[in-house]
């Protein structure tokens, strides 16, 4: 079962942008992270920690992030160099 992974990894047909999608997924994780850990700190401590940009970069710009590399990786995984 490994091996077949490995070996149809290597026959992806594009896989310098299935490995974009698959890093714009994480950034899309990390950015809702820090923005989680923003409200976190916030509610439970006396800071008050702003985020550089707007609201809606923060709100919906992880979650857009996500979506799209996931239907993009989603689609790309599943196509095969002909050989």
């Amino acid at each position: 079962m490994t091996k077949k992974v490995i070996q149809d990894g290597k026959k992806l047909a594009y896989p310098k942008l299935k490995a974009l999608f698959d890093v714009l997924f994480l950034i899309g994780v990390v950015l809702l992270l820090i923005k989680l850990g923003t409200l976190l700190l916030n509610r439970i401590t006396p800071l008050d920690i702003t985020l550089i940009g707007g609201k809606l970069i923060w709100n919906i710009g992880p979650l857009a992030l996500m979506i799209a590399a996931g239907i993009g990786s989603g689609i790309l995984k599943d196509k095969y160099r002909e050989d």
